[in-house]
């Protein structure tokens, strides 16, 4: 859809013919836009191959086969490249400082078990961020790379997923009455009438956690890798779509907030809770509608097009996890000062999930990247 949706906002026709019989009104903006010259040595969307084209950007357009040297260079130059860069990289050095901040803060050592779920959160946190960077720079060293980077970019978020169950699961499930046998039972014996012992369920949930929300980040990661490979007709709302997937682990913090009184109980979890995912909501639309590049083509090309939006509400919705995750971790490190008996966060349960995830999204991307170069 690029190429054919940057045609159709260009005005672009088939035919010499066709563009003398099109009547001027409100396309001759469009077609003003598609005849405004690039920056030196950047190029129009009709200069690039067809992969290289973006939905309603029309210029500003970095050559192919740049050296690794101009790519870095272009983070300093007006490309529709050079705010996606920057829009996760200053997130990515502020959450950088923000979890050493945190470490000094806790006054507990590194290496500390109930730490481990906190270190798996950050690294998905930093590296989503640091690949969402990389794939946006160096995208234009070769068609081949550029599709390496953005498989890479794919599975990064999957991680970033992950990592937030992982850091959810520890901190933040155990202080919700909707998963206490007492307080379900006693729901569903007042709202339904039903008079049942949910604890079985409720183990089998808990031990199910983690390896649904392991598979759901490979499963997302090939969807997102095939939408790419193979062609898609909506490659950005699949994306959003697959995306969204992993987002169904935080139900329990959901329902929590609809059936028990959470606003009451956890008020810093409520509010930054339902509010990051309002930011993940504006983001999607703009991932998925391409305004406001697609209401003017060309006037966005450089600042404020649809994908720059998206990464800063992406970064809201990450800065307030982060605030609500921090808090979880200080709960739980009270929980467990007053009561030593309550089990730490184990190796095998934390970076041990991360690593075997590693693994496992190295083989499906592996998959991708020794596919013939003409079906990336």
């Amino acid at each position: 859809m690029g190429a054919a949706g940057a045609r159709a906002a260009s005005g672009a026709p088939e035919e010499e013919e066709e563009a003398a019989a099109e009547p001027a009104g409100p396309g001759l903006a469009v077609k003003r836009a598609k005849g405004r010259p690039s920056a030196p040595g950047l190029l129009r969307w009709d200069q690039v191959p067809e992969e290289f084209v973006e939905c309603f950007i029309l210029s500003g357009y970095r050559r192919l086969h740049c050296s690794a040297a101009e790519c870095l260079a272009s983070a300093l130059q007006p490309t529709n490249e050079t705010l996606n860069f920057w829009t996760h990289f200053v997130p990515l050095v502020l959450f950088a400082g923000q979890f050493g901040r945190l470490s000094g803060l806790l006054l507990l050592p590194p290496w500390h078990p109930a730490l481990l779920p906190l270190w798996c959160y950050a690294s998905g946190v930093l590296l989503t961020l640091a690949m969402s960077c990389a794939a946006h720079l160096f995208s234009c060293l070769s068609p081949r790379l550029r599709a390496a980077f953005f498989y890479l970019d794919y599975a990064s978020i999957s991680y970033y997923g992950f990592a937030s169950t992982v850091a959810y699961y520890y901190y933040l499930l155990p202080g919700l009455r909707l998963l206490e046998a007492g307080a379900l039972a006693a729901l569903l014996q007042r709202g339904l009438g039903w008079q049942l012992d949910p604890g079985a369920a409720l183990q089998a949930y808990l031990a199910l956690v983690l390896p649904v929300a392991l598979a759901l980040a490979l499963a997302c990661t090939a969807a997102c890798c095939r939408s790419r490979a193979q062609g898609c007709a909506y490659p950005f709302a699949v994306r959003t779509f697959v995306f969204a997937a992993p987002l169904s682990m935080a139900c329990p913090i959901a329902l929590e907030g609809l059936l028990f009184d959470l606003r009451a109980r956890n008020p810093t979890l409520f509010r930054h809770f339902f509010r990051r995912y309002f930011w993940l909501m504006v983001a999607a639309f703009f991932n998925v509608t391409k305004i406001p590049e697609r209401i003017q083509p060309g006037l966005f090309d450089i600042v404020g097009h649809s994908h720059q939006l998206f990464h800063l509400f992406t970064f809201l919705s990450i800065y307030d996890q982060t605030l609500y995750v921090e808090q979880g971790l200080r709960d739980f490190l009270r929980s467990s000062s007053s009561s030593p008996a309550r089990p730490l966060p184990t190796f095998a349960g934390t970076v041990g999930y991360m690593l075997l995830l590693v693994l496992c999204l190295a083989l499906v991307l592996r998959r991708f990247l020794c596919l013939p170069a003409k079906q990336h």
